[in-house]
């Protein structure tokens, strides 16, 4: 294995991540317009897409792999291809989430939406800046941008928080909408994972930068 393929190969290997965290909140997107609307032929495509990006996922961390073992890479290098390693896995989730949402799609037919959809779509707003801000800060290396998630998932928390507690009451008043409380406590739960997702992200960001191990949460 040639230097210059090395670098060319830790380049796809950028440029991949970058396309799956890109391609794994569009999914998530997609998924939510697909409730919002009672789409289930765009469910079953978000569902497809899922399993597709998995399999990509796979590839770029046989890639990783590949490197570390034939490569011996020095400090800086194989910090990324270890951090590359762990936030596969967090995109992996988030296209996993979307095709859970897409489920719920399918599951609730034509039943009428509760009115918390809204605050859902709102929370989806402040998750989905903090995904591409996470992977701008991983990118380009900004720290600064990447310890900025812990108070930023607070807002998300709170919002979180609200969200269900709202369903919650919604149950309790009228136990007909039970199941689609449930379904969207169900999808707001995988918006404030997706969150907590970005402070992983973040995490490792100023790891790959700094060699420091910290929990941003």
């Amino acid at each position: 294995m040639t230097r210059e393929y090395y670098i060319n190969q830790i380049k796809e290997l950028d440029d991949g991540l970058v396309a799956m965290g890109d391609d794994s909140m569009k999914l998530l997107s997609l998924s939510l317009d697909s409730l919002v609307n009672k789409d289930k032929e765009l469910a079953i495509k978000v569902m497809d897409g899922s399993k597709a990006l998995d399999a990509r996922g796979m590839e770029l961390e046989d890639k990783c792999i590949e490197l570390m073992a034939l490569q011996q890479p020095m400090a800086s290098d194989l910090r990324f291809l270890v951090t590359t390693l762990r936030i596969l896995t967090d995109f992996e989730r988030l296209s996993r989430y979307a095709w859970d949402i897409s489920k719920i799609t399918l599951r609730i037919d034509s039943e009428p939406l509760l009115p918390q959809i809204n605050d859902i779509m709102e929370l989806y707003k402040l998750v989905d800046g903090m995904i591409k801000d996470s992977l701008k800060a991983f990118v380009s290396g900004d720290i600064e941008l990447a310890r900025c998630m812990g108070s930023r998932d607070d807002t998300v928390d709170a919002s979180y928080d609200q969200i269900r507690r709202a369903l919650i009451d919604e149950m309790v008043k009228h136990p007909s909408s039970i199941d689609m409380a449930s379904h969207l406590s169900f999808v707001a739960m995988y918006l404030e994972r997706t969150a907590d997702h970005a402070c992983v992200i973040a995490s490792w960001t100023i790891y790959r930068v700094t060699g420091e191990r910290v929990r941003i949460k």
